[in-house]
């Protein structure tokens, strides 16, 4: 519909001839009929955001082409060398299967390798235990007791990131929504999901899951600023202030305790 000549009617901002019949939910531009639609996150967007809409597929995303390994390895080294480019350039579309897929491995790899020393370890150490029957364990149930502890922690562990990654991202998306995220809950999860790619470095013993949780949290802030296409301070807000309240109570509660303790000694 085009605009009267001289009336006070919205005019689209790509097309100043025709009838702004909305606004766009990324620039705020009014856009007619032929500029407004809707992208794959159901938000009303002009013709000109359309067009910079990221188009860039992550190696996770082409994993039917690659085989699921290689496509994992190949975004956990994107994530952990390139954060900036790799989520400001990709595209955000991604089911829930998918994102926490790839949690998943992320958790596989951060306790297995870890769990095997682990078990090694506390098997030599069974060597010295004595063989007679006593109070504690045989060597032989000892060994079988690690080896238990060993399936448990290799394939338990990672089940329960699964689960923290569901409860992470739901903290963090109403700490992002209160900082004006117009974005679904899925973007969310897939970049909380992918920003767990230093975990990845779990196959070092030891020293991978003690670097990967601060790896993971920078990763984390480029991420939700990528996805969800906002300002540094929300994407640090949205990654950072659950973690930071939950060591702030933990470690509150520890200290309480330990002074509970001393007035009772004393």
């Amino acid at each position: 519909m085009d605009v009267t000549p001289g009336s006070l009617e919205p005019s689209c901002a790509v097309h100043p001839r025709m009838m702004g019949l909305g606004v766009c939910t990324r620039c705020g531009a009014f856009a007619c009929a032929n500029c407004l639609r809707m992208n794959s996150h159901g938000m009303a967007i002009c013709e000109r955001c359309q067009e910079r809409e990221p188009e860039a597929l992550l190696a996770w995303d082409r994993r039917e082409e690659l085989g699921t390994l290689k496509a994992f390895f190949k975004t956990c080294v994107e994530v952990m060398l390139r954060p900036g480019p790799t989520f400001s350039e990709s595209r955000t579309e991604g089911t829930a299967g998918s994102s926490l897929l790839f949690a998943l491995l992320c958790g596989f790899l951060a306790f297995f390798t870890t769990g095997i020393v682990y078990a090694v370890f506390f098997g030599v150490m069974s060597l010295a235990l004595p063989s007679g029957t006593g109070k504690g364990p045989t060597p032989n149930e000892f060994r079988w007791i690690m080896g238990v502890m060993m399936v448990v922690w290799t394939f338990l562990a990672p089940v329960f990131a699964v689960a923290t990654t569901l409860v992470n991202a739901g903290i963090d998306h109403l700490v992002l929504r209160m900082g004006g995220i117009t974005r679904g809950f899925l973007v969310t999860l897939r970049a909380n999901a992918l920003s767990q790619a230093p975990y990845a470095l779990g196959v070092i013993p030891v020293c991978g899951a003690q670097v990967a949780p601060f790896w993971t949290m920078v990763a984390r802030v480029f991420a939700y600023r990528g996805q969800h296409r906002t300002t540094w301070g929300v994407a640090a807000a949205g990654a950072l202030l659950a973690p930071l309240a939950t060591i702030v109570l933990c470690g509150g509660a520890y200290i309480a305790l330990l002074v509970f303790i001393m007035s009772r000694q004393s």
